[in-house]
């Protein structure tokens, strides 16, 4: 039995649950792929429930009911999927998911992991879930703690296979190595966070959970699902909507819009928008409003798809910048692994290989136009300024612009960032288990102390990240081309029966 590469853990807050309609959580559950599904935060039968009643035939992680009077729950997944962990042959590579109920459970934990009591794959990962921990801010000293620090460095040095912790009282942006104490020595410990906090606003993330140990979330609001994921529709809107007897997004497709006008403060332009959304969603295809195409081609071929990395949203270094050639089916990656406090070597290194061999393409971009773009201009100017006329020169499209800005596209992703997008819309991601945040993180590290070997990125991963948004970018594009064309309005005799007479091809 060999390990998959990677694990989908749905994590779903306990206090997020309680607030949701089970029609959206229900409507949460089929959006996200899931493996294993995990309730962080305060213990929460309520919360428990709503999820087993919207998937009854997946594995829930909740330790903090207490119910199977065991404080803590071992899952295994391999190839074979999710299984609770027993007495069975083990084989060296799996992907471990360990719960515990509280803290104090920790010491136990590790006693059983020492004394081989409870075993894990040595050559996969382990997944420590503390469904409470919260990282402690000290605001006048400036400094965090990790609670439980002693007895998690003591369960990761047990442990021959990388361990990583879930912390339930984190958020899902939360990612952080720890150098933790033990022996004498220095243990590192990644921490990530499972989107339960009261600092911030309960998301619904879906952790990808690597054989490495890696994590990278996806996270979404709450409110994204069920009937407030539809364009115009609040929460004032949605109360209305369930009044009519719409528990569903299909249930409001399945109205005319003039049914919707009749509802409380709908007007016909948001009745519209509400019912073509309806009709996205359900359908997983966007809904092109416009007769315009987002891009022109200056040569006949597909445009090139550009994505770049950088150090942060207000960025001191472009450290990568991939390039997706849809004609040939080639990436070309252009990385700083030697000197991260130099910006110009991988930049004049981008520009001669696209004016030399593609002057005459055309440029696409997710959001190129506030940050792709705009940071290679602006570092162009400043540290290679004999090839911003150049560049200024070549053709240059922003898809996001386009179709959620400019409004001439609707789009099935609960979020419009490219990936929500790309996966709603069908695109299979590469599951490198990074996000654009932990790549700036990482490279930011690697800038404190480029000579440190234990600060190196690793660069095949980020690579392999930046071409995933590169390809995800082309799908999506594509998508969008191969997408119906219509008119929002019902003009014809649209009913309740879901005939969107009236919906005109241009």
């Amino acid at each position: 039995m060999a390990v998959a590469d990677s694990l989908a853990l749905l994590t779903l807050p306990s206090t997020t649950l309680e607030e949701l309609p089970q029609p959206a959580v229900r409507d949460a559950l089929q959006y996200f792929e899931r493996d294993l599904i995990t309730i962080p935060g305060p213990r929460n039968p309520v919360a428990y429930a709503a999820v087993r009643d919207g998937a009854p035939n997946r594995p829930i992680v909740h330790p903090q009911l207490g119910h199977g009077g065991d404080p803590i729950n071992h899952y295994r997944y391999s190839d074979g999927g999710v299984r609770e962990a027993g007495d069975q042959d083990l084989p060296p590579k799996t992907i471990d998911v360990i719960a515990v109920q509280r803290a104090d459970v920790l010491a136990r934990l590790e006693t059983q992991l020492s004394t081989g009591e409870r075993r894990t794959g040595s050559e996969g990962a382990t997944f420590l879930i503390v469904p409470q921990l919260t990282v402690e801010w000290d605001t006048t000293a400036l400094s965090s703690t990790l609670p439980n620090a002693d007895e998690l460095a003591a369960i990761s040095s047990v442990l021959p296979e990388p361990m990583t912790v879930l912390a339930g009282g984190q958020p899902a942006t939360y990612a952080h190595e720890w150098g933790l104490s033990h022996d004498g020595s220095t243990v590192r410990v990644p921490v990530a966070g499972l989107g339960a906090t009261d600092r911030d606003e309960s998301k619904i993330a879906q952790c990808t959970c690597t054989q490495h140990g890696n994590v990278g979330a996806e996270a979404v609001d709450a409110d994204q699902f069920g009937l407030r994921a539809l364009h115009g529709v609040g929460r004032s809107t949605a109360d209305q909507l369930r009044k009519h007897g719409c528990q569903t997004t299909r249930d409001v497709r399945d109205l005319s819009v003039s049914e919707l006008t009749e509802r409380p403060g709908i007007g016909r332009t948001t009745a519209e928008k509400i019912h073509a959304h309806a009709a996205v969603i359900d359908s997983s295809e966007p809904l092109v409003l416009t007769n315009k195409t987002p891009v022109k081609t200056c040569d006949g071929r597909p445009p090139l798809c550009l994505d770049i990395e950088t150090d942060g949203l207000t960025p001191t270094i472009i450290w990568q910048i991939g390039v997706y050639d849809p004609a040939t089916d080639s990436h070309q990656a252009f990385i700083e692994k030697t000197n991260p406090t130099d910006p110009a070597p991988v930049l004049e290194a981008f520009i001669t290989w696209l004016l030399a061999n593609h002057r005459d393409r055309t440029l696409l971009t997710w959001n190129g136009h506030r940050f792709d773009y705009r940071y290679i201009r602006q570092f162009l100017d400043r540290y290679h300024p004999e090839y911003v006329e150049a560049w200024d020169g070549l053709w240059t499209y922003d898809l996001y612009r386009w179709a959620v800005r400019d409004g001439n596209a609707l789009l099935p992703g609960r979020t419009n960032k490219l990936d929500h997008v790309a996966r709603a819309t069908g695109y299979e991601s590469g599951d490198t288990a990074l996000t654009g945040a932990q790549t700036a993180a990482a490279y930011q590290r690697f800038m404190r102390n480029p000579k440190d070997p234990a600060s190196e990125p690793d660069w095949e991963r980020h690579r392999a990240y930046c071409e995933d948004d590169c390809r995800a970018l082309w799908y999506v594009y594509r998508t969008v081309m191969e997408a119906p064309r219509r008119d929002m309005t019902d003009s014809g005799a649209g009913g309740a029966d879901g005939q969107q007479a009236g919906l005109t091809d241009f």
